[in-house]
């Protein structure tokens, strides 16, 4: 986390809301209505299913009563241009680490609780119909912490680069430590698993092209193993059914002695381990084969790795699937800081609305919270209670 924000103190939903609004750079004469209005009637309508910033203002403006209750007396409710106004003026930087500190809070306390490593996926994303500055394709890296369904941080990436600075600054601003990272073949670099290490964090990243040195030597050592294979825990096949009672059959061969890299295994940061997760399934009656090569900080032990390889696409269905499917977020015409900004109140309101599991789909949710006044506060509550 930032230094200059380790001083914030957020537990509760209003709190995150006033923390925000001592980030409003309105000048004076513009601030009609108070941050923390704007951020608390847009967050809930988020969360109900509102998208636009006209059904934002509009969602405020009918459930008016509903919002005095936490605001206060309202003589009036933002504007749709003021909303508007007030995301594209108030600085990312500050809201994300606003949004890290709470989610990491939360995430602290879940640890506590529970033992284990954590599973913390890192990925990108594009959101296809908003823009950067530049005019191009807004495009996101976030952090997913697997099992608990958290969105942890994100980074913009910004122009004239790419995915990888964007994950390296996330994982050196994330309190990393007792967790596993896993990344895909693109986030293979030294230099992010160096950060990882520093952070006192562990690895699992898959291993491509971009390194073909390291791949090639890897799978002639997996052929190798492939002959001493059910030796100690360097070997694991499990069966799984996924989608439609689909089996899928995935083995892994790990190799706990980095020596047997050569010369290279000095090169990656806390190496302890590599191999192959290879996956068997069948389409339209042929069989499909799929082989990963990976590279890990954690001490051998194939059948881990069979679920640690499985859980790192929860970022894709958790979180990037769920975005998309219910708050149309690559339909987006927001711009620049409005989408960034946008982007994690769409997280945050995914994050509150999974803590209720008496109701099974999202949707469903969004919806009885748009309806029902006694719902809806458990949802605001939920938030509170977590922590």
């Amino acid at each position: 986390m930032v230094k200059e924000f380790e001083n914030i103190q957020v537990s509760t939903l209003m709190e995150f809301v006033d923390e925000v609004s001592k980030h409003d750079t309105r000048i004076d004469r513009c601030k009609v209505h108070a941050a923390r209005t704007i951020v608390f009637i847009s967050l809930v309508a988020i969360l109900c299913g509102y998208k636009t910033w006209e059904d934002i203002a509009c969602f405020g403006s009918v459930r008016k009563s509903f919002f005095e209750e936490y605001l206060g007396k309202l003589d009036s409710v933002p504007s749709e241009d003021t909303i508007r106004r007030f995301f594209a003026l108030i600085k990312p930087e500050a809201f994300e680490e606003v949004y890290r500190v709470w989610l990491s809070e939360v995430f602290r306390m879940r640890r506590s609780r529970e033992s284990g490593e954590r599973i913390v996926a890192i990925d990108g994303k594009e959101l296809r119909a908003a823009s950067s500055a530049d005019g191009s394709p807004l495009r996101i890296v976030s952090a997913y912490a697997v099992e608990d369904g958290l969105s942890l941080g994100q980074v913009c990436i910004t122009e004239k680069s790419n995915e990888i600075p964007a994950a390296q600054q996330l994982v050196e601003d994330l309190d990393i430590s007792g967790c596993i990272l896993t990344a895909d073949a693109m986030h293979c670099q030294k230099k992010t698993v160096e950060a990882i290490v520093k952070g006192k964090g562990d690895y699992f990243i898959f291993v491509k092209g971009n390194q073909e040195k390291l791949r090639s030597r890897i799978e002639l050592c997996v052929q190798e193993a492939r002959l001493h294979r059910r030796r100690n825990n360097d070997y694991a096949e499990v069966v799984e059914h996924e989608h439609r009672k689909k089996a899928v059959t995935r083995t892994c061969i790990a190799i706990g002695e980095p020596l047997y890299l050569g010369g290279m295994w000095q090169q990656w940061a806390g190496i302890r381990s590599f191999g192959v997760v290879r996956s068997l399934r069948h389409e339209n009656g042929r069989p499909v084969t799929e082989e990963r090569v990976f590279i890990s900080s954690l001490a051998m032990d194939a059948r881990r790795f069979i679920d640690i390889s499985r859980m790192h696409w929860g970022i894709e269905n958790g979180l990037h699937w769920r975005l998309d499917a219910i708050f149309d977020e690559d339909s987006s015409r927001k711009k620049r800081n409005a989408e960034r900004n946008f982007s994690l109140m769409r997280k945050l309101a995914l994050t509150m609305l999974s803590k209720d599991d008496t109701i099974k789909k999202t949707k469903r949710k969004q919806m009885i919270a748009s309806l029902d006044d006694g719902y809806l506060h458990k949802i605001l509550t939920m938030c509170d209670v977590i922590l």
